[in-house]
């Protein structure tokens, strides 16, 4: 439950679902400012108890706290309880616990890849880092504390977008209190990291926060290994009538590069779980940065501004034993040693935000007016191909055998110097209209101006796209409040989305166009539990594909489909998260081969749902109080291309945890179990082609310590 709190300080100072479940909504307030007295701030806000998994207000879908009743879209929140129940760590892991979204292409891995009502995958633009676009590939780690998911279309405070919504990664802010936590994690699979997180006040209205982390971590599937290490600081501060927060994140890595497996003739080749198809050279390493500032300035008791500047930056390189055919009656694998170097994809954005609330002829109206430019940047300086290998054989695999050639003899001078930049400068408005009590209007609009330039090589410089427009992206919705807690809503919304996703040919898909209706209905039970259903058709236009790393158009597909979320406390001491979804992704006219028109979208399931929960209890005699919890996600079948020509088969995957929590040194010490895929279930979760089709985690165990004061 939320309760308001005061901070003073000083300035100067299946059978698997039912076998697994033995086993916060925290959210930004919105901050109310009191005048100074001689040494004093006062901060009014919000505070709440770290413990739930629901949340009655987001800020993705208005851009300040709104009630999750008064929006005219679906959205969903992953609380932090949610992520530190079952020891998250990517966003995959998190949208276990959302409805409609599923894993896309990962780019081997090393990319957030998300369909999302039946659209998307990685490198989409759909990840957000605190309301920031991010070039990042991989956007979760030890700076998170909850997720936000706007489903359906988020063009108008968003711009460029496909249609199946945004998943915005919040971040821990400073605090006012000291508080230090130290953590250590241990896998089954060897190796692990360890985590410091620090935060407090510095006076005169600054607090601090620094998070850093370093894994090592042995990579399940043969060989490899998951390194990173993390470093940032963020600083706040409050004054009377504003506040300003910078952050900056600092992330080294290098990751195994794994396409997973393949699927001849329809069905998966026959070989060991583990063993791979590529070689020990596979991997990808890079260095990501990331900048976020925001002012907020308070000017009336009704109006507020805000400033937000944002700059993100990954600049990597990859090595790819790259799988280009398989005969599965000699076991004889063709590959090709290939490497990329010098990747800098980029993003820099800057918005102006006027919001507020006014009355209007008698109707309240919550305003959002604002502005906002954005450089949108992906770049590749060399490009490496190998020849053709057939020396690898499945049916007796050996590794080190094979790995790329970096020099003149190998490049591809045609496909280097690879750029493809968009530049988008927008005017937007969203007004809420609370035409009665009981029903509420929602309008807005986007006006955006958008340049993209592509070219590629380097003598000479070939440009392989010049394209500018002017495009007005509308939304409008109406919202019944049937009572206080419950709300039916209807919406329908435009998106555009200029592609920024280039195949491995330097090849630009067409800016993608689409249109959504939703129709749904959302349910506050109780402070701590939160249901929603929504009904919805998404239409879109010039998508894009990418098979075997070619970019694939399809002229027009659609989604149509039903998602429902249970999330809270149902009972005292017992959490739920419950979601379903159905979505009958179809293409409606391929415009290359229209022998697949009425074929499934790849990667798109048409039943997938998840139930999990979780429970406090205490036993006599025994100090310290337990949290335990399970639960199991399904996701049905999927096509593997446009064609169909194979289908990826649904899976059960089962977790469960237990954690012990003591004030054995400090305030709160913790010990925690989990284990992963307790049926060690072997299961397919994305394909970007029949060469290319990531396998799921096996059976493993994560053992976590950690200590608060």
């Amino acid at each position: 439950m939320n309760n308001n709190r005061t901070i003073s300080f000083k300035r100067n100072c299946h059978p698997a679902i039912m076998a697994a479940i033995y086993g916060v909504a925290l959210l930004t307030p919105g901050i109310s400012y009191s005048a100074w007295d001689s040494n004093t701030l006062t901060v009014s806000g919000q505070e709440t108890d770290g413990q739930g998994y629901s949340a009655s207000e987001t800020s993705v879908a208005s851009k300040t706290p709104t009630s999750r009743l008064n929006e005219a879209q679906s959205v969903s929140v992953v609380t932090q309880q949610q992520l530190e129940d079952y020891q998250a760590s990517s966003l995959s892991d998190a949208m276990r616990f959302v409805s409609g979204v599923t894993e896309g292409n990962t780019l081997a891995g090393t990319e957030d890849g998300f369909v999302r009502r039946g659209f998307g995958s990685n490198s989409d633009g759909s990840i957000y880092r605190d309301g920031v676009r991010s070039s990042q590939g991989l956007n979760f780690d030890a700076t998170t504390e909850r997720v936000e998911v706007l489903k359906g279309s988020a063009s108008l405070l968003y711009g460029i977008q496909n249609p199946g919504g945004v998943i915005n990664v919040v971040s821990k802010k400073p605090q006012y209190d000291w508080h230090t936590k130290i953590s250590g994690r241990s896998s089954s699979e060897g190796g692990g990291a360890g985590t410091i997180d620090v935060t407090g006040p510095l006076g005169n209205g600054f607090a601090f926060r620094l998070i850093a982390e370093k894994q090592n971590q042995d990579y399940w599937r043969n060989f490899g290994s998951d390194k990173h290490t993390l470093v940032a600081p963020s600083l706040q501060w409050y004054g009377e009538k504003s506040s300003f927060l910078i952050s900056y994140s600092d992330y080294r890595y290098d990751i195994p590069y794994d396409r997973g497996t393949a699927f001849i003739n329809g069905k998966p080749i026959d070989i060991n779980y583990k063993d791979r198809l590529d070689d020990k050279a596979n991997r990808a390493w890079g260095h990501n940065k990331t900048l976020n500032a925001h002012y907020d300035w308070q000017f009336s008791d009704d109006w507020s501004t805000r400033l937000t500047l944002g700059w993100n930056q990954r600049r990597y390189n990859n090595d790819e034993v790259r799988v280009t055919a398989v005969n599965t009656t000699t076991g004889a694998v063709t590959r090709r040693a290939d490497a990329n170097r010098g990747f800098n994809h980029k993003t820099k954005y800057v918005s102006w935000d006027l919001l507020g609330s006014q009355d209007i002829l008698g109707m309240n109206h919550d305003i959002v007016l604002g502005t906002d430019y954005e450089m949108n940047q992906t770049y590749r300086a060399h490009q490496y191909q190998g020849k053709a290998n057939s020396s690898f054989n499945y049916f007796d695999p050996q590794y080190d055998i094979l790995s790329p050639v970096t020099d003149s003899t190998t490049e591809n001078t045609a496909n280097g110097n690879n750029l493809n930049r968009i530049h988008s400068r927008s005017v937007y408005a969203k007004d809420s209209i609370s035409l009665t009590s009981d029903w509420i209007a929602v309008v807005g609009g986007r006006y955006q101006h958008y340049e993209q330039r592509a070219s590629k090589g380097f003598d000479p410089v070939v440009q392989t796209l010049d394209s500018e427009g002017n495009k007005f992206l509308p939304q409008a919705g109406l919202i019944y409040k049937l009572t206080p807690d419950v709300s039916l809503y209807s919406s329908v919304s435009k998106s555009f989305t200029p592609s920024t996703d280039v195949d491995d040919d330097g090849n630009v898909g067409k800016p993608e166009q689409g249109t959504n209706w939703e129709v749904g209905s959302k349910w506050q039970i109780s402070p701590r539990l939160f249901a929603s259903v929504a009904l919805y058709r998404i239409d879109e236009r010039d998508m894009s594909l990418s098979i075997n790393g070619t970019t694939r158009a399809i002229d027009k597909a659609r989604s149509t489909g039903a998602e429902f979320e249970l999330n809270g406390e149902v009972l005292p001491d017992w959490d739920v998260s419950a979601n379903y979804s159905y979505d009958n992704a179809e293409i409606v006219n391929d415009g290359v081969n229209s022998a697949n028109n009425g074929n499934r979208l790849q990667n798109a399931p048409r039943h997938s749902g998840a139930l999990y929960l979780s429970h406090n209890l205490t036993f006599s005699g025994i100090p310290g109080d337990f949290r335990v919890g399970g639960g199991a996600r399904y996701v049905g079948t999927r096509a593997g291309d446009p064609e169909n020509s194979f289908t990826m088969p649904d899976y059960v995957v089962a977790d469960s945890f237990i954690a012990w929590n003591n004030p054995l040194f400090g305030e709160k010490t913790q010990l925690k179990l989990n284990l992963n895929n307790l049926f060690n279930k072997h299961y397919y979760t994305s394909s970007g082609g029949n060469l290319r089709v990531r396998e799921g985690e096996t059976r493993n165990l994560m053992v976590q310590a950690s200590v608060e004061f």
